[in-house]
């Protein structure tokens, strides 16, 4: 029988009934798990960890640190890992931990729900069992497994506040569509790895992040920023012609603060030679982040950052896939 560990972080999974976090041991929380989902027990040996029980919404970089550690700790010890994590901001945490533990060798599952164990209509339950489930199956993959899918971490965001289908994988194709049957994607696991050594240390979240609506003032960057991420319209247009926007982006280039250009349109991604915005976007100094979901951005800016790199190192991050991301596979026929 495989050795599974759950790492619960707290999130609605674990809610009591009247919405408040559960306080409980680790050992009172698995007996809790295995009354409420007596299955568990058939799947896998389990233990439990409860390194913090909190709102995911209250996460702090520190926190998804702390995870990374513990399972390369614990990572011959266990043959895969569970993580019971809140909704709000578990896209972040499965891009900092798909990057970070992308050579672990072993499944690393994140799953929650939209209602608590405790209630009658809920989908912890199968989405727990879905977890543990995969976290048997020895694949090296860091992922979400929610309602009827298991999605790569790194391309992943949340789609709905009350759905069950609560996640979505808009530029990559599902690991595994979960139903009567558990049917796996030949893709799963067979990502190339290229993630440079020597991050993880720590994780720099002073990035200046901007999601533009038409008449928007552009204000130069806040002095302790130390890169910018833009949401764009469409394939990465700007009004351009605006002079608070030049001012804004020449400010930035002659700060050599990195600027990451990605979409506000969860399907496709930016080209920023498909329009003449963009390419003036780009001659300005800014960065394509290509098929980068916002959480992959923010988690690669982050990393690349925290490690003591700069512009050269963020442009060469965002010119590869590290750990499976969607990458654009052309450029667009320019208009």
């Amino acid at each position: 029988m495989r050795r599974i560990i759950l790492l619960h972080t707290g999130g609605t999974l674990g809610m009591a009934p009247s919405g408040e976090p559960a306080s409980l041991a680790p050992g009172r929380f698995l007996e809790h798990l295995l009354e409420q989902v007596p299955e568990l027990g058939q799947l896998a040996q389990l233990s439990v960890e409860v390194p913090f029980n909190q709102d995911s919404a209250c996460l702090e970089a520190e926190h998804i640190q702390v995870l990374a550690r513990r399972i390369r700790e614990t990572s011959q010890d266990f043959d895969g890992f569970v993580i019971i994590h809140g909704t709000d901001t578990m896209a972040f945490s499965a891009s900092v931990l798909g990057f970070l533990l992308a050579d672990l060798g072993k499944p690393v599952v994140l799953t929650g729900s939209q209602r608590p164990l405790a209630f009658v209509r809920s989908d912890a339950r199968s989405n727990v069992v879905n977890a543990v489930d995969l976290a048997c199956r020895a694949i090296p993959e860091v992922g979400i497994c929610f309602g009827t899918h298991w999605l790569r971490g790194v391309a992943t965001d949340k789609l709905s506040v009350g759905l069950f289908e609560a996640f979505q994988s808009p530029n990559l194709p599902p690991l595994a569509e979960l139903g009567a049957e558990l049917r796996l994607s030949p893709q799963a696991g067979t990502f190339e790895r290229r993630v440079p050594p020597g991050l993880g240390a720590v994780l720099e979240t002073a990035i200046h992040t901007v999601t533009p609506h038409p008449g928007m003032p552009w204000s130069l960057t806040p002095p302790g920023a130390r890169a910018v991420l833009i949401q764009a319209f469409g394939a990465g247009n700007l009004p351009m012609g605006r002079p608070d926007l030049r001012a804004f982006l020449a400010d930035c280039a002659q700060r050599r603060l990195p600027v990451v250009v990605i979409s506000q349109c969860p399907h496709g991604g930016v080209d920023l030679s498909a329009y003449e915005l963009g390419r003036q976007v780009e001659a300005l100094g800014a960065l394509s982040g290509g098929l980068h979901t916002r959480w992959a951005a923010l988690a690669k800016l982050g990393l690349v950052l925290g490690a003591g790199g700069g512009l050269d190192e963020v442009r060469a991050a965002f010119s590869v896939s590290w750990a499976g991301e969607p990458m654009p596979s052309g450029a667009w026929p320019q208009v």
